[in-house]
């Protein structure tokens, strides 16, 4: 019956909102003309209130403190917690594929990455790949990655887990070094905010027996505040032998000894198992893949007007357990792939106000990874216990003049194999007026090169220099409307040196710096609250590459738009793709596709809301890796309760 009056209300508040909305529309018809025309209307759509989400928001990526997005220099995209909840997603990467300008993320079903062979979960930004290690994944400013092949790991990065996301698109290695060359993206983790207890808990089901289920409960009072999520998903998968399921879950501790100290601990853990089904022309049977990843930090953070910083000490650690399988016409695999890997290091910096609008920021990051890989134990030994070292030191100093601000920054850093790396950056913004802002920025990034490169395999080379690259930004935003009407516009210019390639080195392969790469391109979005019920959301972004990659298409465009009538909410969004790289060579493959999703929401009472999510619903037959089709039209629904 409350279903049936709420319907009944829907049609009457349609009927006395349109006015309202038209009303507004009409007001505002030529900006919306040149939004629509440039596809530059992008948000995350999921709220009518301003939040996190905006394009109008603070950030810490790209500066170590918290910072309005309009006086960092370099570009810096975030996603907020509704927009995370709302994708229903076990990863933060799907809400990430919707909202970021100039990223890319491969998938290869509904649920789950994988790793090794066949894994998807590739991220791409502006065209550099984090599987190669070249885009840093962070976890709360923390390096996130499996440290002998020196690519991220998609599966652990929790959506439950998951506050908001930073995403730094330019080289960020003065901040966060090698790793960080083409950008980083920065998880923060959810905690208490205000006193009192908070409970919540989702679970949904669908399509190839698929479900979802994630639990979160936070606590706090006084100066004590803790929190823990549990996180589950499963799937058969919509090939044969394409089944995937995973468990983790985070627990965060805090304390204020006063008001300018406070300590926290945190402690996540991932336990996933992934099947590689194989290309369509050569299906793969037994290959799956175990991992098992845990992570511990503490932080000791002081904040007050003049002076504020953190001291953080972190490990992580991962298991990967891997049956690499076999075709119809190969015998199963004799032995199982084993590798251990862990990193462990401290990172310390602090922040301080020394004149009227200058901020002073100097930081060390101490770091030692490594870890031991073997098929067979006495004869297939890939990385025997080795471990590697980096130590750095920077200073970032940023000083306002009125509307304009200058920022410049100085980074050394030590790595044990390849010797001290010098990554300077300079950015300046300036805002004519309060509605509007112009920035631009130049840095330099790097890599090391990982230990697969070095160590690994035939074509290892212990010679490797780090590979080395230098981005360059120039940012146009604007908050029009009273606010209602954020617009940002960045076009860009990477190349890059030392890249490492296999090469033909006397009769042999062998990995040598010898690539090169130029990208230009760029970047649009814009978020808009066109009335009090309505809300649209767009992105697009260009690519040109002068060295084709796989993973980075040439255009990416989202469209999203957001209705809230009493309890009922609907979104539509739909991503356009061309010019998707899935082979390359002198007859690259291409993939072009537009994925429609729709979500609607009803909310049964004030804590209790029910859902359905439905994807790829044109039904399009696409690969966004060669040889991995796609799911087709699939549902999800489910229920959410928060107390």
């Amino acid at each position: 019956m409350e279903a049936l009056l709420g319907v009944s209300k829907m049609i009457i508040f349609v009927s006395l909102e349109t006015k309202h909305c038209f009303m507004t529309i009409s007001s505002t018809l030529t900006a919306l003309s040149i939004v629509l025309a440039s596809l530059t209307t992008t948000s995350s759509a999921d709220t009518f209130t301003p939040t996190t989400d905006t394009l109008s928001t603070s950030v810490v990526t790209g500066s170590r403190y918290s910072v309005l997005r309009d006086r960092v220099a370099s570009p810096v995209s975030v996603v907020g917690r509704s927009a995370i909840a709302a994708s229903d997603a076990g990863t933060v990467l799907p809400a990430l594929l919707e909202r970021i300008p100039g990223l890319f993320v491969t998938s290869r079903g509904l649920s789950g990455y994988g790793v090794s062979g066949g894994a998807a979960g590739a991220i791409s930004l502006r065209g550099f790949g984090a599987a190669a290690g070249r885009v840093a994944i962070l976890i709360d400013g923390h390096p996130q990655f499996e440290s002998i092949y020196g690519h991220p790991v998609p599966d652990e990065y929790l959506a439950g887990n998951a506050a908001k996301v930073e995403v730094s698109r330019g080289c960020a290695s003065l901040l966060y070094g090698s790793g960080a060359m083409g950008g980083a993206i920065n998880i923060l983790t959810r905690k208490p905010v205000t006193d009192g207890n908070i409970l919540e808990f989702k679970a949904l089901g669908g399509s190839y027996g698929t479900a979802r289920a994630s639990f979160y409960d936070a606590y706090s009072k006084g100066r004590l505040s803790a929190s823990a999520s549990l996180n589950y998903e499963r799937s058969d998968g919509h090939r044969d032998n394409s089944a995937f399921n995973s468990l983790g879950g985070m627990l965060n501790f805090g304390y204020e000894f006063s008001p300018v100290w406070k300590a926290s601990a945190r402690f996540s853990f991932t336990d996933a198992r992934s099947e590689n089904p194989g290309t369509v022309s050569a299906p793969m049977y037994e290959a799956w893949a175990r991992i098992r990843r845990g992570m511990a930090g503490i932080s000791i953070e002081n904040s007050s007007d003049k002076m504020s910083g953190s001291v953080d000490i972190y490990y992580n650690y991962g298991y990967h357990l891997i049956n690499d399988g076999h075709t119809a016409e190969q015998a199963a695999q004799k032995y199982l792939f084993n590798g251990t890997d862990f990193t462990a290091g401290v990172t310390a910096y602090e922040t301080v106000s020394i004149f009227e609008g200058n901020r002073l920021t100097a930081g060390i990051d101490l770091m030692q990874f490594g870890g031991h890989a073997y098929r067979n134990p006495e004869t297939e030994v890939y990385a025997d216990h080795r471990r590697l070292h980096e130590e750095a030191v920077y200073v970032y100093d940023n000083q306002s003049f009125g509307s304009l601000t200058l920022s410049a920054g100085l980074r050394l850093d030590n790595h044990s194999l390849c010797g001290p790396q010098l990554i300077p950056q300079l950015g300046a913004s300036w805002s004519p007026i309060p509605q509007a802002y112009v920035k631009a920025s130049a840095a330099k990034g790097f890599r090391v090169p990982n230990m697969k490169e070095l160590y690994m395999y035939m074509v290892a080379n212990e010679e490797l220099k780090p590979e080395d690259a230098w981005s360059y930004d120039l940012t146009f935003g604007g908050h029009l409307l009273d606010g209602a009407l954020n617009i940002e516009a960045s076009a860009y210019y990477m190349m890059g040196s030392n890249i490492i390639e296999v090469n033909i080195v006397d009769g042999k392969k062998q990995n040598r710096n010898v690539g090169e790469f130029s990208n230009f391109g760029a970047d649009l979005s814009a978020d808009w609250k066109i009335c009090k019920n309505l809300s649209v959301n767009a992105n697009y972004s260009f690519l040109n590459m002068s060295k084709i990659y796989t993973g980075a298409p040439r255009h990416k465009a989202w469209l999203g738009a957001d209705y809230r009538l009493g309890k009922f909410t609907a979104n539509l969004g739909a991503m356009a793709i061309g010019g998707l790289y899935l082979t390359t060579g002198d007859s690259p493959r291409t993939s072009d596709y537009v994925d429609l999703r729709l979500r609607l929401s009803y909310s049964l009472s004030k804590s209790l809301k029910v859902f359905a999510h439905g994807y790829n619903l044109l039904n399009q037959n696409y690969e966004t890796m060669d040889g991995f089709p796609e799911a087709g039209a699939s549902v999800l629904a489910g229920l959410s309760l928060s107390l």
